[in-house]
């Protein structure tokens, strides 16, 4: 029995331990492996805002996928965060430009987001910012993706030209919807609102006897009048009407 030994590809072709300007190397994706296998277990609040999680879906499948990238700006405010593509061809940002992501967790925070690509001059004075305020994290990102010394302004405008820059932030809610009233803001069918008007003037002139009261039927006290009294011997709601007769009758008996 004779077997066929595997051939390994030629030296040129393997994938390199750091990163290029267009291919991720072994060291590239493994450092960016290990935030995405956090949040999916569920441990991304310990990234903080270092790193963010976001699912964009494939411009030709449909399918969702997830992706993670390091978080250049983030904006408290807005909660705008700031991403950069480490190669121009990346599938994530093909995608984004053929439609919306799905989800962005950044730390312990999630939402459905709209986003914009920036401009060049945008793009200039986040890295820049991030070069500031984190120096040792931007000597450490392009080392290991290969990005080359971009502690020059003249590296970085080259950079950015190379290199296209996203921002995430929550996307407004869906117009023509009205939010659902709670308890206390929902409002009665049987108490109608009344318009500056005659109803109005005839509310506050004196009371209003319910629809249900005029029937016969009990008061639904919803009504702006107060509590109906008693019915009479004759079954009708509220005083009687008195004749004449009658009331000359009292008066004697009295």
């Amino acid at each position: 029995m004779t077997t066929t030994p595997v051939s390994r590809p030629p030296v040129d072709q393997r994938r390199p331990l750091l990163g290029l300007r267009r291919r991720p190397g072994r060291l590239a994706l493994m450092v960016m492996r290990m935030p995405l296998r956090a949040y999916r277990h569920d441990a991304g609040w310990m990234l903080g805002h270092t790193f963010v999680e976001f699912t964009h879906v494939g411009r030709k499948t449909g399918r969702p996928h997830d992706a993670v990238a390091m978080v250049l700006r983030y904006d408290e405010a807005t909660r705008e965060t700031v991403i950069c593509a480490g190669w121009a061809d990346t599938d994530w940002y093909r995608n984004l430009r053929a439609g919306p992501a799905a989800m962005v967790r950044l730390g312990r925070d999630s939402f459905t987001p709209e986003h914009r690509f920036l401009t060049e001059a945008d793009a200039f004075d986040v890295a820049v910012q991030f070069r500031r305020e984190h120096p040792h994290r931007m000597r450490l990102i392009t080392r290991v993706l290969g990005w080359g010394d971009l502690r020059e302004d003249d590296a970085v405008r080259e950079f950015v030209r190379a290199h296209p820059f996203v921002a995430f932030r929550p996307a407004p809610p869906p117009t023509g919807r009205t939010p659902r009233a709670g308890r206390r803001g929902q409002r009665s069918r049987c108490c109608p609102t009344l318009a500056p008007g005659p109803d109005l003037v005839n509310v506050l002139k004196g009371p209003i006897s319910s629809p249900r009261a005029k029937q016969g039927g009990p008061s639904d006290g919803c009504s702006a009048s107060e509590p109906a009294p008693r019915n009479g011997p004759s079954g009708a709601p509220g005083h009687r009407l008195l004749t004449p007769q009658a009331r000359a009758d009292m008066t004697h008996a009295g």
